[in-house]
């Protein structure tokens, strides 16, 4: 209360109490008594009755705002007409008030007594948030967790463990840069496209591994974690490098690693290899197919003698390096002696597995490789065999693969060469004498099953969506993959059969899944089967399903053989509301075709564009231009053999809808169908 009569204190104090509020009211009798009483009493709402002291407004209004939480001003007075008011709210004041009238009073106190204390409220949080902040800006800086904030690409802040991993000695060296001057060029896109993904939200808990830059232009191994947070309030995304917690290796366990691995390259070694690989090839792969790869550096005494005679390990361990860096998870490799490496990889298919290879002899012609102030380029060779896991032995796939190795080398190096072997070994299981009967009796016996590979929206989204595989059972319920017996099944025109159970025992899938979307492939004798779909509409018919659930995929090769057949079964599906997609595009140069004369939902880009895809430009180039056609026809595109996060972080800027692999999931889901005796016996029917 500001005012020289103790009667208004009185009056205020009536008013207040009357309607609800335990007030307690400090008199002051003049403006200048509130510098002092307003820090010493922490009032809610200062009154001030302006007809005693006309004069003391803006200085009340003053002492008023100069708080660190401003306290709203009552103005009272004998005539409070309009312009009154507005004079008074215009110099500070928050309303203009009479005495004669006590309900406007008390309304007018009231809302400002609720603002005061919403006020005092978001001030003690916006104090906590700074108080927090600074916590835990001060908790990153000892953070052990090396750390940069990221906004629109460029670092914003650093703490003391990132800039020690990186090797600067202050934040002025990093802060304002781009983040990929960090990077090396080959892992730009994908940390690019990591960063783009983690902003939209679509980001998980996996890791970029790219290789850092430091000043001197060395590069590093690191493992870089995404998170979105804000930064001085405005959305930025943190790249974390976790440090290696783990427990120093134990004497025995630095010894048995010893004896494993080459000590100049660090992989294993040819015992070692040797060891691991005849153990996996005694396995059935998980599915695709399984290769050894033979790789040797071309003309090695060139680059030794450029680097002299010391640095010749450094440049094979450089080289080791980079088929680390190629090589996928679930692969095995080492050193097999000299400048020899050999890797036994699983790949979707061969197609694949001579990509991967050739992608790999494109980064080490394109690697420079140094010791201390020398460098070199080298060039390499490799040779591949396809491995059979139950009928090849390792010395054979060696044999084959270091054959054809040598065969590559005769041709001038730096070029990969498939085994003349490869398939051989499967080839006599193959007799179309033996497989035609157990095909037969796979499909009366009901042995055929489905597998259910998970597709994951990426820059599109979608639900629940598989990608249908079919596998064959033999009498001891073993798995036998596609690869061993549709060979035989397309010899004798028995696919379409097959094709007719997988079409049937899907559909019975989708009855009792709530999949949004499947994609069942056909094969070439349905392409050309004119019944085909005359059946379809009478499956869909006794379903009930949405046909908008199902999408029939050709083989791009097979489709462009066999046009106008494909482009009237198109138009059928797509009446028929069915989805189409054309699957492993981009394997021939005719893709472009494809796409002006195939009506098509969705382009399943091939495997084989995948391998290395995150470290070579002219792939990411490529795949980008099918992503454009597609677009320009209106389809979708879905990456197939998307293996880890740094491939699937580049497939998010060249702008693919979705993706499929072992990123999306590890182990395909295995569910049996024993419900489709009659399309069976249909199936066997027309066949005979």
């Amino acid at each position: 209360m500001v005012s020289a009569t103790p009667d208004h204190n009185e009056a205020i104090n009536a008013a207040l109490r009357d309607s609800g509020h335990a007030a307690r009211c400090c008199q002051v009798l003049t403006p200048a008594d509130l510098a002092e009483a307003i820090p010493a009493n922490d009032p809610e709402l200062v009154v001030l009755f302006r007809d005693s002291l006309d004069a003391g407004l803006d200085e009340s209004a003053g002492h008023c705002a100069a708080q660190p939480v401003p306290v709203p001003l009552l103005v009272v007075a004998a005539g409070s007409q309009p312009l009154a008011i507005a004079e008074a709210m215009a110099r500070g004041a928050s309303d203009c008030v009479q005495l004669s009238n006590i309900p406007h009073l008390q309304a007018a106190a009231l809302r400002e007594i609720r603002g005061a204390r919403t006020a005092r409220a978001l001030s003690k949080v916006m104090n906590s948030a700074q108080q927090f902040k600074h916590e835990l800006h001060s908790l990153k800086q000892v953070s052990v967790e090396a750390i940069a904030d990221v906004q629109e690409g460029i670092i914003v802040n650093v703490n003391p463990a990132w800039l020690e991993l990186f090797g600067c000695d202050n934040a002025e060296q990093i802060v304002g840069q781009p983040i990929m001057d960090l990077c090396s060029p080959a892992d730009q896109a994908a940390v690019k496209g990591g960063i783009v993904a983690c902003q939209r939200g679509k980001w998980n808990d996996a890791a970029l591994s790219v290789n850092g830059i430091r000043p001197d232009r060395s590069e590093f191994p690191v493992e870089f974690c995404l998170e979105n947070v804000e930064h001085d309030g405005e959305p930025a995304v943190r790249m974390l490098v976790k440090p290696d917690t783990s427990a120093p290796p134990s004497s025995e366990t630095l010894i048995e690693e010893a004896s494993r691995n080459d000590p100049g390259t660090g992989i294993f070694n040819r015992e070692h290899f040797i060891l691991t690989a005849t153990t996996r090839l005694q396995e059935a792969p998980a599915g695709g197919v399984r290769a050894l790869i033979y790789i040797r550096i071309d003309r090695f005494s060139r680059a030794a003698k450029a680097v002299g005679l010391l640095g010749t390990e450094t440049i094979i361990a450089q080289f080791a390096q980079l088929i680390r860096e190629y090589v996928q998870p679930s692969d095995i490799y080492g050193r097999f002696g000299g400048t020899m490496f050999l890797v036994l990889a699983e790949r979707g298919t061969v197609a694949d597995a001579i990509a991967w290879a050739q992608q790999f002899t494109h980064a080490v012609e394109q690697a420079v490789f140094a010791y201390e102030k020398i460098s070199t380029m080298m060039t390499c060779s490799i040779g591949l065999v396809e491995a059979d896991a139950q009928h090849a032995e390792l010395p054979e796939l060696l044999s084959a693969a270091e054959k054809a190795c040598g065969a590559a080398r005769q041709q001038g190096g730096n070029r990969v060469q498939l085994s003349e072997a490869s398939g051989g070994a499967r080839q006599v299981r193959q007799d179309d004498s033996i497989w035609v009967p157990r095909i037969r009796g796979a499909l009366m016996e009901n042995r055929f099953r489905l597998e259910h590979q998970p597709i994951a929206g990426l820059n599109n989204e979608i639900g629940d969506a598989y990608d249908i595989l079919v596998r064959m059972l033999d009498d001891e319920g073993n798995k036998i993959l596609p690869s061993e017996f549709m060979p035989a099944a397309e010899r004798t025109g028995m696919t379409k059969s097959i094709d007719r159970w997988v079409i049937g025992a899907s559909l019975s899938f989708c009855m009792t899944n709530p999949a949004e979307l499947i994609f069942v492939r056909l094969s070439r004798d349905s392409i050309l089967d004119e019944t085909l779909p005359k059946w379809l509409q009478e499956q869909l018919q006794r379903t009930g399903l949405s046909p908008q659930r199902i999408c029939f995929e050709v083989d791009e090769q097979v489709a462009l053989e066999h046009l106008l057949q494909t482009q009237r079964l198109v138009k059928v599906l797509h009446h028929l509301g069915l989805r189409f997609a054309l699957e492993h595009v981009g394997r021939t140069a005719e893709s472009g075709q494809a796409f002006n004369r195939i009506p098509m939902d969705i382009a399943k880009i091939d495997g084989s564009l995948m391998q290395g895809l995150h470290k070579n430009a002219e792939l990411q180039t490529r795949v980008k231009t099918l992503v454009a056609a597609a677009q320009a026809a209106g389809a979708a595109t879905l990456a197939e053999q998307v293996q880890d996060a740094n491939t699937m972080a580049v497939l998010w800027q060249l702008g693919i809808s979705y993706i499929q692999g072992n990123y999306v999931q590890k182990r395909e889901i295995v569910i049996e169908d024993t419900s489709q005796s009659t399309i069976t016996t249909r199936a066997l029917q027309m066949q005979a």
